[in-house]
């Protein structure tokens, strides 16, 4: 793992959510709170928020026929692994949703260690996807709390559940 200091945006998004899971979330974890539920304390979606910059420097990588079908403006993006998943192995992937994962084992080398950690953490689950509205739709309803998780980490899972198919793009 490389040890330097990230730059730019990338890096100063990374020291500033790696900050905030030290200091604020896993106190919140050590003291009883989740990342799964309601008792967040909303770092869930802070996260997100901070780390979105990263989200944005990734392009859709796979697509679906009936999404390339449509006009672009009317694509979704669709995280393959969700969001909240990605935060979850980040911060701790104890954390996983037990609604839908028999195990909460790292993914990606979670929990993360340093800002550096977290972004090769984020990079190697980060993978996005085009479908039309009533796919993602599907794969939202696929199973309970697969609108946020990912079943033992696998994103594709909740596409074979919703029977939506996705190719690389070349």
């Amino acid at each position: 793992m490389n040890k330097s200091r990230p730059d730019g945006r990338r890096g100063r998004a990374a020291r500033a959510a790696f900050e905030l899971i030290e200091t604020e979330v896993r106190p919140h974890l050590a003291a009883g709170g989740n990342l799964w539920t309601k008792g967040s304390g909303g770092y869930p979606r802070q996260l997100r928020q901070m780390l979105r910059v990263l989200d944005h420097g990734h392009r859709v990588t796979f697509a679906t026929r009936d999404a390339m079908g449509l006009a672009p403006a009317e694509r979704v993006i669709e995280h393959v692994i969700p969001f909240k998943r990605i935060i979850v192995e980040i911060v701790d992937p104890s954390q996983a949703d037990p609604r839908s994962n028999t195990h909460q084992e790292p993914i990606a080398g979670g929990p993360a260690t340093s800002p550096e950690h977290l972004l090769s953490i984020f990079d190697q689950l980060m993978r996005k996807c085009w479908v039309s509205k009533d796919e993602h739709d599907r794969l939202n309803r696929a199973g309970r709390s697969l609108q946020w998780d990912a079943p033992d980490g696998d994103g594709w899972a909740r596409y074979r559940l919703a029977d939506v198919v996705a190719y690389p793009l070349t």
